[in-house]
């Protein structure tokens, strides 16, 4: 079984599912158990990246979902982003989507808690620059029965979404490619709003000039969008100052800035394709600022230091 065949599955039988007793039902069963461990065979799921599927607790949900979740980001729906997919309340289609927990934003911001996860979605595209566009839908529709219900706060928690109408779901390969490329966005979210500078901790065994980016399987938690190795030797190649605005971290903070910068990629891991991809050290990065690496996935410039620094530093407002 496969994922286009457990999307049909709930699609087609959600709805009559809803009218019969919730307890051991086959088909929440299925979507808690059968349709996570089909999901964590292709991702390879482990301590660190969980999945987990649910269709109610106790009663049926309006829109059942399947989420992946990486343990320092989250470890289910309720706070953290993390991908998932979501079915409409009507089963007209399901959304691969990029969301947020909602729990959090309910407790603290109150009536205010969509406006809330409106603009934080905003945000992470924000960070993410182009690499989203993929996954081109920055609002989605659920069909929502009432305001209150979750499908309605799901719309307003979505980062990022592609859709699969019911009756048209594309091929299984597709599928597999856009759930891969969804968990790479994911690692590369995570990447930039933790700012994923790199410093002595490192080590480089493998003194080599090329070294690869490993997407044979997920791993988050290694954080394969960047091995430490290579991340050494782009400090070896280019150095610890910044790029775009000149900032020396151990000239500002002395020891404890010494070997301190954060590892660009210019070719966006979301356009990578192939399993094992040699990358350049001196030509495939950059090493920029935290606050210049945010900017430039900001930019329309992520693969061009030159051309963003050009249209969009000033040195003089930077020294002021």
């Amino acid at each position: 079984m496969g994922i286009q065949e457990c999307l049909t599955k709930v699609l087609t039988g959600y709805e009559a599912a809803c009218g019969e007793l919730f307890p051991k039902h086959p088909l929440a069963r299925f979507i808690r158990d059968d349709f996570r461990v089909m999901v964590e065979s292709i991702i390879g799921a482990d301590q660190q990246l969980t999945c987990k599927g649910s269709s109610g607790q106790g009663g049926w949900v309006r829109g059942p979902w399947v989420g992946m979740f990486y343990g320092p980001i989250t470890h289910g729906a309720q706070y953290g982003y993390y991908p998932v997919y979501l079915f409409r309340e009507d089963m007209l289609g399901v959304y691969l989507s990029l969301n947020q927990g909602m729990t959090e934003a309910k407790a603290h911001y109150k009536s205010d808690a969509k406006t809330a996860l409106k603009a934080k979605a905003a945000n992470f595209r924000a960070l993410l620059g182009s690499a989203w566009e993929r996954f081109p839908l920055s609002e989605i529709d659920l069909a929502p029965s009432a305001p209150s219900n979750n499908t309605a706060f799901y719309e307003a928690a979505n980062i990022c979404a592609k859709y699969y109408p019911a009756g048209a779901l594309p091929s299984e390969e597709v599928l597999v490619d856009d759930l891969k490329a969804m968990l790479t966005l994911y690692a590369q979210l995570y990447e930039t709003e933790t700012a994923g500078g790199f410093g002595q901790e490192s080590e480089l065994d493998e003194p080599k000039e090329f070294l690869y980016e490993d997407l044979t399987r997920f791993r988050m938690h290694r954080r394969l969008e960047r091995s430490a190795k290579l991340s050494k030797l782009v400090k070896v190649k280019r150095g610890c100052v910044c790029e775009v605005c000149g900032i020396d971290f151990e000239k500002i903070y002395g020891e404890i800035g010494k070997g301190y910068i954060e590892a660009h990629h210019l070719r966006p891991l979301a356009t990578l394709k192939g399993l094992r991809v040699p990358m350049d050290a001196e030509t495939d990065f950059a090493v920029l600022c935290a606050n210049c690496h945010r900017m430039i996935h900001k930019s329309d410039c992520i693969s061009d230091v030159g051309d963003f620094k050009s249209k969009h530093f000033d040195a003089g407002a930077a020294i002021r």
